[in-house]
């Protein structure tokens, strides 16, 4: 008796066991389809924000991290099959004598190294200034888009055009950004992939509606992405040159920095007397294009004191009647 029972206890124990095992495998392999998404759309973010956390610390990150789809570039470091990023621009000032000739020497530098013209404008001299003979107040300003591969040559022949008194270049250097962006964008590529494979596995309409709203997230940041890197190439590849063209009498002289007292005294008696000059010639180019109005003025003070003498006259002789 205690042996059949005994038995009967173990046939219960060994067929409760096996409803577990076939129920934990159940739940197993019928997981949900809104877990794996989430798995798949978290896992862009994480090796996303894994190389951005690389990047910032200069580390790379380990097999742990890594997603299995993504790229070994993190963004950490330059690739050292890939170049540096490097984003050349200038300022510069040029001056002429010649402002047509300045000009056309701009349109065939331009045409010369490959160039283009970004925008370009250009000041001319008023009525005021052409009427006195002041034609050194015309300026052009120029951007200019020059294949980077020929910036310095250009800069160096500047001077071609006329005198050059100021220049400034600029370097920017983003790779680190460049690359860590190109593996962020490559994470979510990969991301994107495995979105859609589960999407022709999907079995219902809320599993393909809620796939696509990820995959509608996933593009819009693959597009921002590729939007940032396309202008990085662009502007790498071209740099900039901002030009300000500019008409004068003289050029501007490289003076020392030390100068004596009796240098200093000549210079200031010199630069009185050709503010002298100016003032008078000033003065007299006034006069003469006031002369006309200056004449109007004078008949017209004289018409009046003419009328004014005549009604005084009358007065004088109504009175001196009344009188007698």
């Amino acid at each position: 008796m205690k042996t059949k029972v005994l038995a009967l206890i173990l046939t219960l124990l060994m067929l409760l066991t096996l409803c577990a095992c076939g129920s934990s495998k159940a739940s197993s392999v019928e997981a949900p389809m809104e877990e794996a998404m989430e798995m798949a759309y978290d896992g862009a973010y994480y090796a996303a924000d894994t190389a951005q956390m690389a990047a910032a610390s200069g580390l790379a990150p380990n097999a742990r991290g890594a997603s299995a789809n993504t790229s070994a570039k993190t963004g950490s470091e330059v690739p050292e099959i890939d170049p540096e990023k490097i984003i050349y621009s200038a300022n510069a000032t040029v001056e002429t004598t010649d402002f047509e000739a300045g000009l056309a020497a701009v349109e065939a530098l331009v045409e010369r190294f490959d160039a283009w013209i970004e925008s370009s404008s250009v000041n001319g001299s008023n009525f005021y200034d052409i009427s006195r003979g002041y034609a050194s107040t015309r300026s052009a300003s120029y951007t200019l888009r020059v294949p980077s591969e020929r910036f310095q040559e250009l800069m160096g022949t500047l001077s071609e055009i006329g005198n050059v008194p100021y220049t400034h270049v600029y370097t920017e250097n983003v790779s680190a950004q460049y690359y860590d962006t190109q593996a962020r964008m490559e994470a979510y590529k990969a991301q994107e992939a495995r979105l859609l494979e589960m999407m022709d596995r999907a079995e219902s309409v809320d599993d393909l509606i809620s796939i696509e709203s990820r995959l509608s997230d996933l593009r819009y940041e693959i597009e921002s992405l590729q939007t940032s890197l396309n202008h990085w190439d662009r502007r790498v590849a071209y740099s900039s040159v901002y030009l300000e063209l500019q008409e004068v009498r003289e050029y501007t002289q490289d003076t020392p920095v030390q100068l004596g007292f009796g240098e200093r005294l000549g210079r200031a008696f010199r630069s009185g007397i050709h503010g002298f000059v100016a003032f008078c010639q000033d003065a007299i180019l006034w006069l003469a294009e006031s002369l006309p109005a200056l004449v109007l003025i004078a008949l017209v003070l004289v018409v009046l004191l003419a009328v004014r003498k005549n009604r005084k006259k009358k007065k004088a002789a109504v009175k001196a009647a009344k009188q007698d």
